[in-house]
């Protein structure tokens, strides 16, 4: 999307903006790996959506696919919670990113 801004622009005005209220942030577009992932959620994200990220090895290889895309990413968000000290997906903190 060339004409999008980028979650993780967005994302700490977002999380500013909504401070204080219950609503919870689910941030999508162009999260294609567990490290796009971990960015998002450290800034601020809920959750996330990997839709784009599985229709690839979806089409190419079925559910077995998707399963290991998946695996894949999970991996990747582990090892980068590993390397920050981050044990849970509810104590993310933007300050490990350098932007």
């Amino acid at each position: 999307m060339p004409f999008g801004i980028p979650p993780a622009y967005a994302l700490p005005k977002i999380k500013d903006a909504l401070s204080g209220s219950n609503i919870k942030i689910f941030a999508d577009c162009g999260i294609e790996s567990g490290y796009d992932a971990y960015k998002l959620l450290a800034l601020g994200a809920d959750a996330v959506s990997v839709g784009r990220a599985i229709l690839s090895p979806l089409l190419k290889e079925g559910k077995d696919g998707v399963i290991k895309q998946i695996k894949k990413m999970h991996a990747e968000l582990s090892e980068l919670m590993i390397y920050t000290g981050i044990k849970d997906t509810r104590t993310f903190d933007a300050n490990v990113l350098h932007y």
